[in-house]
């Protein structure tokens, strides 16, 4: 196998022009914008909900219940990285484009997607963390 051919099958396969239209309409621009922007926003509901939370498992004695919130947030922000994942190979992976095309755009969402919903799950295991860590009714 040549490096040329190792290269095109590591970088991914050629676009799909039958998805490229989609991606340049609402649906797909909905995708591209849910991929990116639901798992952050997540992360950041899961933070309140863990406060909030925590007050009322103090107050009726049930501190395994906090662990429902982030699981759940948690699963959320992996779908949110699956559906980026799914845009990107829709337009057939890779990284570079020189054109600037629909292709090249959703290509940069999808990447960009992928990579925040990953460390909003990353955000929300370290906020797990604390929940394992520390008691509900310890007041400072």
């Amino acid at each position: 196998m040549s490096a040329r051919e190792f290269s095109d099958r590591a970088v991914g396969s050629p676009p799909d022009l039958d998805a490229l239209p989609w991606f340049a309409r609402w649906r797909g621009l909905l995708s591209l914008s849910l991929g990116l922007l639901l798992a952050p926003t997540v992360a950041l509901i899961n933070q309140e909900l863990i406060y909030t939370a925590d007050t009322w498992a103090c107050g009726h004695g049930m501190g395994g219940t906090i662990h429902i919130v982030p699981a759940l947030c948690l699963i959320v922000t992996i779908g949110a990285t699956i559906s980026a994942y799914r845009n990107w190979r829709a337009v057939g992976g890779g990284l570079e484009e020189e054109a600037a095309t629909v292709s090249a755009r959703t290509r940069f969402l999808a990447l960009l997607g992928i990579v925040s919903s990953a460390f909003a799950s990353l955000v929300i295991l370290a906020q797990w963390a604390a929940v394992f860590v520390f008691n509900p009714c310890a007041r400072g």
